[in-house]
């Protein structure tokens, strides 16, 4: 079953959300982070959104992430980051 865009959307938000209350996650969820930005950028309906600012910062977090040494310590260097990216995917999904 493919994902519409509000699906893939919310995933993004909810993978987000865990490395921000948690402050730790894994390779494989920046890797889902990033397959998801890569899906969202071929979307026609979010190439004129605030979210088209920043999904290329948020591509480049999953897959740094993704090949970090050490992902919980790259998910803390990015907190501030992930709340103001969260805001943006919430306003972003009607």
């Amino acid at each position: 079953m493919a994902l519409n865009v509000n699906n893939q959307l919310d995933l993004l938000h909810d993978l987000l959300s865990l490395h921000a209350e948690e402050c730790c996650g894994s390779t494989s969820e920046c890797e889902q982070i990033s397959r998801l930005i890569r899906s969202l950028q071929q979307q026609p309906s979010i190439q004129n959104s605030e979210l088209s600012q920043i999904v290329d910062v948020i591509d480049h977090y999953g897959a740094s992430g993704a090949i970090s040494h050490n992902v919980d310590d790259h998910i803390n260097q990015h907190q501030t980051d992930i709340q103001q990216w969260l805001q943006v995917i919430k306003d972003s999904n009607h």
